[in-house]
């Protein structure tokens, strides 16, 4: 069974830092993870109780304590007081029994037992001052599969304010679920080929034998052919399941174009902006052009 995996697109003020993956425990924690899996995709649309969208898109991460933990979620007061879930409001803690022992956690925030929204946050470290049997412990309901190193350690960075707010707007621009490519059944792709076959048959039991029958079914025969080359081929990639080796080459493959492009389309603007720009690039604002006076050399007399 493969584990759910979603992402946030992160941005630090304007400047975008990077994607992180998630890995969902649902095999454990299902209500907790399918709760954050919907407010990725956004596909549960308006809430009931605060016509919000029941979305982390656009929601920022407003408390970051360094060597501890970051935290966002709420989308509806965008402070920590806020948010809800997809079941509308509150819901109970499902298990407790997973330790908070490492860093790029995944965990439910909460006010106390039973009162898990939407709010999340990351470990920085392990903490285990959060585990016991007193009340306040935190679902540990995923952790971070990839880049924790290059995008969460530097949002830790960003400077806060007594509160721990952060000073500049850390904002998840994009979020979404990643999923594996589905595969055809190989029982379809066998029904699909007799009953090519069988038209074929009967086809060649119907036609006349007259010259010009037998030319268009030389047509039609190597037309046949050809379509049914591609196709077989085209079937042969679709019944290839996708490993997860391959799942995570691809995302991989996939990060590195997304990048790439980002940076060209960064390149391109500055080069038009260059090109835009009059007298060879270069204006002089103001009533003139400042002059250095040596006053060794020039002074008044």
């Amino acid at each position: 069974m493969v584990r759910p995996r979603v992402f946030f697109d992160f941005a630090i003020g304007t400047e975008l830092v990077g994607r992180v993956i998630f890995e969902l425990f649902n095999d454990t924690v299902p209500k907790t993870a399918e709760n954050f899996r919907a407010l990725c995709t956004g596909e549960k649309g308006l809430s009931a109780v605060s016509q919000c969208p029941l979305y982390y898109k656009n929601s920022i991460i407003h408390r970051s304590i360094s060597d501890f933990m970051i935290q966002g979620g709420d989308f509806t007061k965008r402070n920590g007081t806020g948010g809800e879930s997809i079941y509308g409001g509150n819901f109970p803690d499902e298990d407790l029994s997973r330790p908070l022992d490492s860093e790029g956690l995944l965990c439910m925030a909460n006010r106390g037992p039973d009162t898990n929204g939407s709010q999340f946050f990351i470990t920085l470290r392990e903490c285990p001052h959060l585990d016991g049997s007193f009340q306040g412990k935190h679902v540990v309901f995923g952790r971070v599969l990839k880049g924790y190193e290059d995008v969460v350690k530097k949002l830790a960075e960003v400077p806060v304010d007594e509160k721990y707010r952060p000073k500049l707007p850390i904002v998840i621009v994009k979020c979404g679920e990643l999923e594996l490519r589905r595969a055809v059944r190989p029982s379809d792709v066998e029904m699909k080929q007799s009953e090519r076959s069988s038209k074929r048959r009967k086809a060649r039991s119907e036609s006349s034998g007259s010259e010009r029958d037998r030319r268009s079914r030389r047509k039609k025969s190597k037309r046949r052919t050809s379509e049914s080359i591609v196709t077989n081929d085209q079937q042969n990639e679709e019944v290839h399941k996708e490993t997860e080796e391959e799942y995570d080459a691809r995302l991989e493959r996939e990060e590195r174009e997304r990048i790439e492009a980002a940076k060209r389309r960064e390149l391109e603007r500055l080069e038009r902006e260059l090109n835009s720009r009059k007298d060879g690039g270069v204006r002089f604002k103001g009533r003139g052009r400042m002059k250095f006076i040596d006053p060794e050399l020039h002074h008044r007399q």
